[in-house]
């Protein structure tokens, strides 16, 4: 069963009431799956399931976090 936790809901730049959400899902794909972090992007946060959605596996994370932030420096 997936267990999702949500860790933090920003609001999504240039939408009148966009999201991007980052949840923590153990189990996301059935019984001894490996945990994910999970971003959501809503263009509307009345919409019942994202636009967008990532799952980026805890094994990757520093390594994401690093490409973003190396991103981030870009502008």
């Amino acid at each position: 069963m997936k267990e999702a936790r949500l860790i933090k809901e920003i609001p999504l730049a240039s939408t009148k009431d966009g999201a991007i959400t980052v949840a923590t899902v153990k189990e996301p794909y059935g019984e001894k799956s490996s945990p994910v972090v999970s971003l959501g992007i809503w263009l509307s946060k009345t919409s019942e399931e994202p636009d967008w959605k990532v799952h980026i596996p805890l094994d990757n994370l520093d390594e994401v976090i690093e490409a973003l932030q190396e991103a981030k420096k870009e502008f």
